[in-house]
């Protein structure tokens, strides 16, 4: 049985029909891509994460067997491997639900889905309670004073330094964004070439350096990676990547051994396919980057493996989206 998707209509989330999942998944992919798949293979894993993510804009659309959030997929052409990672089915299938639907039936402002497949029918779906249209809340007067509140510490200014002073080897000087990267060139070796990376299961770590404010361009901030360092007791699989508490600490504890006053200006993981113009970082890597290394300055590293190639790129999350990042070569 092929895995399709149950639409649910209004809030009280009436089944409405039934569609093919592998549609929606292939319209997906190929603008992902940018390529067409005639031909391709999809393997998917249904997860049973839970999903606590919500599409924003209207209608509304709900994954009503929310116990399986995430899914595992595989493309495959032939031998060669397309694309693996792990997506949120709000993604992956809530998004293109909403735009569909709302051009089919635009009065319609509540939908809901469930997935109907192996992996996933042990799921029982869950209807969410309707929106009230009237209510009021209650909140108990306290008089008392409170005896400590916390407020955010706003970050001092990083320290100043030109690309020349950086020893950068790199015509970097007219490079657009905000963030501009340095590497020196043992760090960038052991991304490129050194580290024995798995190609069975993503892998990753920190990044160290330093942060600078450009002398020349107050606008612009300088990273200086000066180091890699593998991360230790990590959760990997063949399509995801995370760091535990431990993971941290044992960092911390590595920087503070080598006594150079170095921070933790970001993190690298590996992806199991070939790099694109248009792949980078997926979701759940932003996800993770958003909720886990919040410093404006804090940048992802992604390393693509494919049949014995490397290829390294930066990314920094902003408002707007995710960018990529110009970054070069130091000398110190």
């Amino acid at each position: 049985m092929s895995a399709q998707v149950d639409i649910y209509r209004s809030d009280d989330y009436v089944l409405s029909e039934r569609i093919e999942l592998f549609p929606l998944l292939r319209a997906f992919f190929e603008r992902l891509l940018g390529i067409e798949l005639d031909g391709a293979r999809f393997v998917l894993a249904f997860l049973p994460v839970e999903d606590r993510n919500r599409l924003d804009g209207e209608p509304s659309v709900v994954n009503l067997r929310g116990s399986h959030g995430y899914v595992q997929v595989r493309i495959t052409m032939g031998e060669e491997i397309l694309y693996q990672h792990a997506h949120s089915l709000h993604e992956l299938v809530g998004r293109p639900l909403q735009m569909l639907l709302g051009r089919l039936d635009p009065q319609e402002r509540h939908w809901g889905f469930g997935i109907v497949g192996p992996g996933v029918d042990t799921g029982s779906l869950i209807r969410p309670k309707p929106e009230v249209a009237m209510h009021a809340d209650a909140a108990e007067s306290r008089s008392r004073s409170r005896l400590f509140h916390i407020e955010e510490v706003e970050e001092p200014e990083p320290p100043r330094a030109t690309l020349a002073e950086l020893g950068s080897t790199d015509p970097l000087e007219h490079a657009e964004g905000p963030i501009t990267v340095l590497l020196l060139p043992e760090a960038f070796a052991e991304l490129a070439e050194r580290l024995p990376f798995s190609e069975e299961v993503e892998e990753g770590g920190f990044l160290v350096g330093y942060v600078y404010t450009d002398a020349d361009r107050r606008d612009r901030v300088l990273v200086l990676i000066t180091s890699v360092l593998r991360a230790e007791r990590t959760g990997a699989s063949l399509l995801e990547f995370n760091f535990t508490g431990d993971s941290f600490i044992r960092a911390g504890q590595a920087i503070a051994k080598r006594g150079r006053d170095e921070l933790l200006v970001g993190w690298y993981h590996t992806h199991l396919f070939a790099a694109t113009s248009t792949i980078g970082l997926s979701s759940i890597d932003v996800e993770l980057h958003r909720t886990t290394f919040r410093r404006h300055w804090q940048v992802a590293g992604l390393v693509n493996l494919h049949e014995g190639t490397r290829m390294v790129r930066f990314y920094a999350v902003s408002d707007e989206g995710v960018d990529q990042l110009n970054y070069g070569m130091a000398v110190r």
